[in-house]
């Protein structure tokens, strides 16, 4: 058997070629690049925290605006936040005066440090904080749609 990065050849049963030193799994680093062990947590180069969340992936596909009124009387724009997740991240879309501009924020779920959770009468405000960037704002969200985003918020930090 070769090493699919140097090519030196190898036991057939290595885990990680003596040569090059690279992990012969097929687990990847997605920020680096790197070949890891199939059970890392943490990258070894770029310290890249692999999330263990432990919610189900369909629970974590979501789509919702804020509310239109909520977003005239508090952030004084007549098209709301759209909020999207998937199962690697969530996307935050303010968008401008008539749409001329897109303020976009994506957080991957592994970055995520904590939140904030503010419950008003009758909308709510989530401050999503990460490691080494501003924090993500959602406000005007109906209950329903803010418990349900903090409730794979609150599975993530716990995971983390």
């Amino acid at each position: 058997m070769d090493c699919p990065y140097c090519k030196h050849q190898l036991h057939a049963d290595a885990l990680k070629c003596g040569h090059c030193l690279e992990y012969l799994s097929e687990h990847v680093c997605p920020d680096c690049q790197s070949s890891l062990p199939k059970d890392a947590v943490v990258c070894r180069h770029c310290h890249y925290l692999f999330s263990q969340i432990s919610i189900n992936t369909t629970e974590l596909t979501m789509a919702f605006k804020g509310e239109l009124i909520a977003s005239v009387l508090l952030r004084f724009r007549l098209l709301p936040q759209e909020i999207t997740t998937d199962v690697d991240k969530i996307c935050i879309n303010a968008p401008g005066l008539f749409r001329l501009w897109n303020n976009a924020d994506e957080v991957p779920w592994n970055k995520i440090a904590g939140f904030n959770y503010r419950s008003g009468i009758i909308w709510d405000r989530i401050e999503i904080e990460t490691r080494g960037q501003k924090p993500s704002v959602v406000i005007g969200l109906s209950k329903a749609n803010s418990e349900q985003l903090r409730k794979v918020l609150q599975s993530i930090v716990n995971a983390n």
